[in-house]
This record gives C-alpha cells, sequence and structure tokens, in this order.
C-alpha cells in the first residue's frame, strides 16, 4: 500500500486498524481506565488511518458528498481527497486550540406545511474533522451509556428496543 496513493489504499486495512483502536477505548472505558482511553483516543485522532476514513466518509459515502460549504470547494478526484488528508494532518498537528470552522453555508429546505427549514452545510475539511473527532469520541461515550438506550446510537434503532 502506497501511503499518498488514493486508488492504492486497502479500506479493509485502514477500516479494521482504526476498528481496533476504538474497541480498545470502548474496553478501557468498560473498565474504568479513563486515563488509558483518553490516551488512545489522542491517539486515533491523530492517526493517517483516523484521516482517510474520515476524508472517505464526507467525500464517498456520504449523501451530501457534492454538496460545497461557504468555500464552495468540492472534493471528488483521488488527488483532491489526498489533499485533504494532508490538510486535516496538518490542522490537527497545528493543534485543536488553534482551529476554528468557517461559517456553515446556510440554506433553507421547505417543509410540508410551507414553512422552511433551516440547513447549515459545513465545508468540506469541516466535516472531514468532525468525522475524525466522531470516531475517536464515539467508542468512549458509548461505553458510557445506557445499554437499553437506542435513539441516535450507531448501530442501533427502534427495531433493536422493540425486540428486548
Amino acid at each position: 500500500m502506497r501511503l499518498w496513493d488514493w486508488d492504492e489504499i486497502i479500506w479493509g486495512k485502514v477500516r479494521r486498524l482504526v476498528f481496533n483502536l476504538q474497541k480498545r477505548i470502548y474496553k478501557l472505558t468498560k473498565a474504568g481506565k479513563y486515563r488509558k482511553a483518553r490516551s488512545l483516543m489522542y491517539l486515533l485522532q491523530n492517526s493517517y488511518y483516523a484521516s482517510l476514513l474520515g476524508v472517505r466518509k464526507v467525500t464517498t459515502e456520504n449523501k451530501g458528498k457534492k454538496t460545497p460549504g461557504v468555500d464552495k470547494v468540492k472534493v471528488t478526484t483521488p488527488k483532491q481527497k489526498m489533499k485533504l488528508v494532508v490538510d486535516v494532518l496538518d490542522t490537527i498537528q497545528k493543534g485543536w486550540d488553534k482551529y476554528e470552522a468557517k461559517p456553515a453555508k446556510r440554506i433553507y429546505i421547505p417543509k410540508a406545511n410551507g414553512k422552511k427549514r433551516p440547513l447549515g452545510i459545513p465545508t468540506v475539511l469541516d466535516r472531514a474533522m468532525q468525522a475524525v473527532t466522531k470516531s475517536a469520541l464515539e467508542p468512549f461515550y458509548e461505553a458510557k451509556f445506557e445499554s437499553a438506550s437506542y435513539g441516535f446510537r450507531p448501530g442501533m434503532g427502534c427495531h433493536d428496543a422493540i425486540d428486548k
């Protein structure tokens, strides 16, 4: 696997590496070993693989992948995707205290009753940063949530609640 060639990336390996780290964070949090869990969260948030996966989610897998933010930037080619990975890593390396998200693009979506619902669309970089952060935070908080709670949780839904 070449590190900087989007088309050569073995996505199964990338997912597995990120998932294994998330699983360790989850288990450590369940065991009450918060300091070790947080150090692994930091490691995950700063990892090349989490950045790759975050960029893939916002540029390939999401429904709004072709929707630009206020900066009007769309990321569609493999070269642009790798540049976004580099931008995410550079932003993280500069430090989270220096990171400032750009304002979201505001559009209004018509509702059935004639009113309009506001929708904020972040820039592609901000979406990728959110995906990387989510990958690090999610296993920590999933371990702390009530096991009988099913709303807005990964892999759980109303059918799971009904089955119980």
